[in-house]
């Protein structure tokens, strides 16, 4: 099983963010880490000590600007109610600005990789977005979390940002690329409703870029780390051998997790099959009452079939068939064959051996292909 821990505050909220955060005040602040820690100690009673947790993951938001006392009672408190495994997997996302004068302790406390957001080595894109960093905070971060012990660091990279032209893009991964870390993911801009970026570019379809630009934007990037002895791994995360996020590939091999914080996710066991589930996403109602559900509900063993195969699909190694067989008892061409053969016609899937993946085009036009397998 997996944790994630929501951390919903940030010094300033960047124009395309649709995230569940936002500023708050010190004292806020601390009632949510109060907070936070009275659901932990409740939600482990349902877990158990006996449920081993491979992976934590802290996210936001910006998890590095709480203190470092507020950190360490969140992290001793996950310890206290939960079996973590020795070897588990801990994240904490952190913005290059606020996470420097933290790193020794965030690797001290057993953080043991760090997901650096830093979008852009340009300032005119940096600003565009609304970052509060530049790319000189993010060189000194950077060295600074290697000096603090890090071996593995992911550094985000945002694409089809508006104005963005190869040039500017090709100049941002090559920076990247030369601090060498274990993990990059590369997401592509989208325009979300009650953002800045929604105000200024309105409903739109597609990418501000173009779809042709967007595309364009994103097979140089998987070409240029590709070059660089990165693995696509998923369609918007590349790592180096055995660094891939094995927090994140849980969540698309359908891993059992729990959510804690404000509007974070759970997938559990239920008897009749999986259970998803919503905190609240009040935030005058989780200090209230932390275990205050938004949604509720169990997946039918049609939805975890149709989860299986479209979260599936976003791994490079595709659906792994064999697995889908030993879990559901039917063969995926027993639900599928018209679909699968449809799509293979088109160009869109590859099926070899014991896994169902998509192609380079199919990436192109995944969306389209997701759907084909929901009812």
């Amino acid at each position: 099983m997996e944790i994630y821990v929501h951390i919903p505050f940030c010094e300033k909220k960047c124009n395309y963010c649709d995230f569940l955060s936002g500023p708050a005040d010190p004292m806020v602040r601390q009632m949510y880490v109060n907070a936070l820690c009275a659901e932990i100690a409740q939600r482990s009673k349902d877990i158990g000590k006996g449920e081993k947790i491979t992976t934590v993951y802290f996210g936001g938001g910006t998890p590095s600007v709480l203190e470092n006392v507020q950190i360490g009672v969140i992290m001793a408190a996950l310890r206290e109610h939960f079996n973590i495994s020795k070897d588990a997997e801990i994240t904490i996302e952190v913005n290059p600005k606020s996470a420097r004068d933290k790193l020794q302790f965030l690797n001290g406390l057993g953080f043991n990789r760090l997901s650096i957001g830093m979008q852009s080595v340009h300032r005119s894109e940096l600003e565009l977005l609304g970052r509060i960093h530049s790319f000189e905070e993010f060189d000194e971060c950077f060295i600074d979390a290697r000096d603090a012990g890090f071996t593995n660091i992911s550094v985000d990279v945002m694409t089809a940002i508006p104005g963005q032209t190869e040039q500017m893009l090709s100049a941002t991964l090559d920076k990247v690329l030369s601090y060498s870390p274990e993990h990059i993911s590369a997401y592509s801009l989208t325009i979300e409703r009650g953002t800045p970026f929604y105000e200024q570019f309105g409903d739109i379809e597609g990418p501000v870029v173009g779809e042709e630009n967007e595309r364009k934007l994103y097979w140089l990037t998987v070409d240029k780390l590709k070059a660089k002895g990165y693995k696509h791994y998923e369609i918007s995360n590349f790592a180096k051998p055995g660094f891939e996020s094995r927090h994140n590939t849980g969540y698309w091999n359908r891993v059992h997790y729990l959510g804690l914080g404000l509007g974070a996710s759970s997938c559990l066991p239920a008897p009749e099959g999986d259970e998803r589930s919503r905190n609240t996403t009040s935030l005058e109602a989780y200090l209230g009452n932390p275990l205050t559900k938004e949604e509720s509900n169990v997946l039918t063993r049609q939805e975890m079939i149709e989860e299986t195969m479209y979260l599936g699909l976003r791994m490079m190694d595709g659906v792994d068939t064999d697995a889908f067989e030993r879990q559901f008892g039917v063969t995926v061409r027993s639900l599928y064959a018209d679909v699968i053969d449809d799509l293979a016609a088109q160009g869109l899937v590859y099926e070899g051996g014991s896994s169902l993946s998509l192609t380079d085009l199919g990436i192109d036009y995944g969306n389209h292909v997701f759907a084909q397998f929901l009812s």
